[in-house]
């Protein structure tokens, strides 16, 4: 479970920018200048100077202009490669990169132009209110609801961006809320395999079923999820029916795509990153962003981190 005590808005991005720029006296290109020697020069800017003025203030119109040129050099560069053979996990790494690549593209063009992303994503997006679970002076963890199933099932979950399994109680007499009801709904199944998560405190049990998952307008049919039909006792105060992980599915431990990775391949939401606005103290005003942010709860721009390991 999560415990966040942060009262800013929080953006998890799954796209991300490296921008660098040379500073003063660096070099980019080599000329030959006599037998075995080579003198620097500096590269012409095409564009001006990302360092200016005294006091060193960088210039993001230089990046900008630079990261659009890449973009358009590269943008054919799935079609030229497309019959060449490639090892394995090369070919498995270019799939990857190919599903997210419409969803990408505005939320780059939007952070580029300094546009707020909202803007570029219209309708394919979804906010979900939370709820601040306060004890003391502490914000324990912020659930919201989800619906379920053929005749969506209202379900409330904790919002976990520490692990990557979504689960929810069913037939399970000894849990402290009533659960998900899979017997009426139609497209609820089970897979035959056993699911189990096991957090930093606590853990549930059960097996690992599908059926349809939604938030808003973004649905996912299928959807992978613990039917859990044992939760420790750790749970019992939990005001939440059961959690969501938002993490990549890489931790997850039924193996399967989260739902909101399933909404990037499917190209149900505009740009590839969810968002968290938390507040401090506060029952109602928190809200998680899907496939959007809200930059009336944000100060300045985007700014776009590189992700080191795609899994918390």
């Amino acid at each position: 479970m999560s415990s966040i005590v942060s009262s800013l808005s929080l953006s998890l991005l799954l796209a991300s920018t490296s921008l660098a720029a040379p500073l003063h006296g660096f070099c980019s290109s080599l000329a030959p200048s006599g037998a075995g020697s080579y003198e620097l020069v500096r590269r012409g800017f095409k564009a001006a100077p990302p360092v200016t003025g005294e006091d060193f203030v960088f210039d993001p119109s230089y990046a900008q202009v630079e990261i659009r040129r890449v973009l358009s050099k590269y943008k054919d560069a799935a079609k030229i490669i497309h019959n060449v053979q490639l090892p394995a996990h090369l070919q498995d790494l270019l799939h990857s990169t190919h599903l997210l690549a419409d969803a990408i593209s505005p939320a780059l063009e939007a952070a580029f132009n300094g546009a707020a992303i909202q803007d570029v994503a219209g309708a394919r997006q979804a906010t979900m209110p939370l709820i601040d679970n306060i004890s003391g002076n502490l914000d324990v963890l912020y659930y919201g609801p989800i619906s379920m199933g053929s005749q969506n099932q209202r379900m409330t979950v904790d919002i976990d961006t520490g692990s990557a399994d979504l689960w929810v109680p069913v037939n399970c007499p000894d849990c402290p809320h009533p659960g998900y009801q899979a017997d009426k709904s139609s497209t609820y199944r089970e897979t035959g395999d056993d699911f189990s998560v096991q957090y930093g405190t606590g853990e549930v049990s059960g097996v690992l079923a599908q059926d349809r998952v939604s938030v808003g307008s973004l649905v996912v049919e299928n959807q992978y999820f613990g039917a859990v039909d044992h939760e420790s006792d750790d749970f019992n105060a939990t005001p939440s029916d059961g959690l969501i992980g938002m993490a990549f599915s890489s931790v997850a431990s039924s193996g399967q795509p989260t739902f909101f990775e399933n909404l990037i391949k499917a190209n149900k939401v505009a740009a590839p990153l969810f968002s968290l606005h938390l507040t401090r103290h506060k029952t109602t005003g928190s809200t998680l962003c899907l496939g959007c942010y809200d930059s009336s709860n944000a100060v300045g721009p985007v700014t776009w981190v590189p992700v080191t390991s795609m899994t918390y």
